[in-house]
C-alpha cells in the first residue's frame, strides 16, 4: 500500500470501523464472538497503520497505541461484564 489513495482508503475504513466497534460495544446483545471478531479487525488495521509507518521511516507514537490498546481492552472487558450481568 505504497500510493496515497491506498493509505487513504485504509485510513477511512479504519475509522469507519472503529467508529462501529466502539458502537458495537455498547450494546448489550453483542456476543464475546462479535466483539472478538471486531477486536480482530481492529488490529489488522492497526497492524497495517504500522506497516505504513514504519515503510514511510515513522514510528507510532507509543502513548498513542497504549491508549488504543486500552480503550479496546475496557471496551471488551465492559460488554463482558454485561454480558456475566445479563
Amino acid at each position: 500500500m505504497s500510493n496515497p489513495t491506498g493509505e487513504a482508503h485504509a485510513v477511512r475504513n479504519a475509522r469507519n470501523d472503529a467508529a462501529y466497534a466502539l458502537i458495537m460495544a455498547q450494546r448489550p446483545e453483542v456476543t464475546r464472538l462479535e466483539l472478538c471478531a471486531l477486536v480482530e479487525k481492529l488490529a489488522g488495521h492497526v497492524r497495517e497503520v504500522a506497516r505504513v509507518a514504519e515503510a514511510r521511516g515513522q514510528r507510532l507514537n507509543a502513548p498513542a497505541a497504549r491508549a488504543l490498546e486500552e480503550a479496546l481492552r475496557a471496551a471488551v472487558l465492559a460488554t463482558l461484564g454485561q454480558e456475566r450481568a445479563a
